[in-house]
């Protein structure tokens, strides 16, 4: 699997543009390279969900954030040269889930579903969700092991864990203003466990 079959698919093109292209191409060479050992070396433990979320989003960030690191950039830079690359990622996710929202009722339908939605967004492999309720107007849960959280950990580089919590919130941000996401604390912020929430919210989409 490829850079261009990621949710970075831009990341050679963006580097270029962020660094030149003489520049640019040896930190996506040496990113791409190491993005391939990580895909290759990783027991998925047949999870086909788990496997496409570390080579989809998780595998190709932390690829990046290594490369930034070992060409000298500092972590503040680093971390704010991926964050572009994150926040362009989870905009496109949040458009697709704008799309799969119903026009009619959707917090209803989503309700519903929030056990799909729970397995397929932080499957049990990789995630440990818990405390589910899911009572009128809103819909609360816990993510008492975090994918995110733990992957960052052992690659020790757990500051890049605040970067996909961001892509998370960004994303989520695409099921607004029908449904609203919050978060409370975070296990990336130092709490127990990351606190999620979906409110109902109000109004359609306005169309385009």
């Amino acid at each position: 699997m490829n850079y261009e079959d990621t949710d970075l698919y831009f990341l050679q093109r963006d580097a270029q543009r962020a660094f030149g292209d003489e520049e640019g191409n040896k930190i996506f060479r040496r990113a791409a390279k190491l993005y391939a050992e990580l895909v290759c070396t990783t027991d998925y433990q047949n999870s086909q969900t788990y496997e496409s979320q570390l080579k989809r989003l998780v595998y190709p960030v932390i690829a990046y954030y290594k490369t930034l690191l070992a060409f000298g950039y500092r972590t503040d830079a680093a971390l704010g040269l991926v964050r572009n690359e994150t926040e362009k990622a989870a905009d496109e996710c949040a458009e697709r889930l704008a799309a799969q929202m119903r026009p009619i009722f959707p917090y209803h339908a989503f309700r519903r579903n929030i056990k799909n939605f729970i397995e397929y967004r932080f499957p049990a492999r990789g995630w440990k969700s818990e405390g589910l309720a899911a009572r009128g107007s809103l819909i609360s849960f816990r993510i008492a092991g975090c994918l995110y959280y733990n992957i960052t950990k052992k690659f020790g580089c757990k500051e890049l864990c605040l970067v996909f919590c961001e892509y998370e919130a960004r994303a989520f941000a695409g099921l607004s203003p029908q449904i609203v996401f919050e978060c409370g604390g975070t296990l990336a912020n130092g709490h127990d466990y990351c606190d999620f929430r979906f409110r109902k919210g109000h109004g359609k989409k306005p169309r385009k």
